[in-house]
């Protein structure tokens, strides 16, 4: 099965840099707000993909920010089930968050036949492309602008 993984600040939703949020958090709809008022958004179509992605490819995370802080987050929208080993880690080595989380998968029987990285940004891929060569990347945004997009090019992958 193939692994997706995406990152989260500029990816899932509109704030680029979530560990900047404080709790406790309010929940409407598809927006968090911390104590101090500051907004978190999913971007449109979020929710719709996850559920459309879940049974077609193993769901993960490798993000950097804080877990402490962004876990919560994605539990009170009611994401966190979806991913398989997430990474929520204050460092920039994303390669090293994908590895591992295809250790952990082996672990537990499962075969990744594939990985495709879903960032805003190109910041992290020629290192991830350095430890993982057949890694797929789509920049959220310039190769595709909408999560309606994204699933047509995934199916076709």
């Amino acid at each position: 099965m193939k692994l997706l993984v995406l990152d989260l600040d500029g990816t899932l939703w509109d704030h680029e840099d979530a560990s900047q949020l404080v709790p406790p958090f309010e929940v409407h709809d598809d927006t968090v707000i911390d104590a101090y008022g500051n907004e978190l958004s999913l971007f449109p179509g979020v929710r719709e993909f996850l559920n459309w992605a879940k049974d077609k490819f193993i769901l993960s995370i490798a993000s950097w920010n804080m877990e402490e802080l962004v876990r919560p987050i994605l539990e009170a929208l009611g994401l966190w089930d979806y991913f398989i080993f997430p990474k929520i880690e204050n460092h920039p080595d994303k390669a090293s968050m994908i590895l591992r989380t295809i250790e952990q998968l082996r672990g537990i029987g499962y075969e990744v036949d594939g990985i495709v990285y879903i960032d805003d940004r190109t910041l992290h891929i020629e290192d991830i492309k350095k430890e993982i060569p057949n890694v797929k990347f789509i920049q959220m945004w310039v190769d595709v602008k909408s999560f309606e997009e994204l699933k047509k090019v995934l199916e076709g992958l």
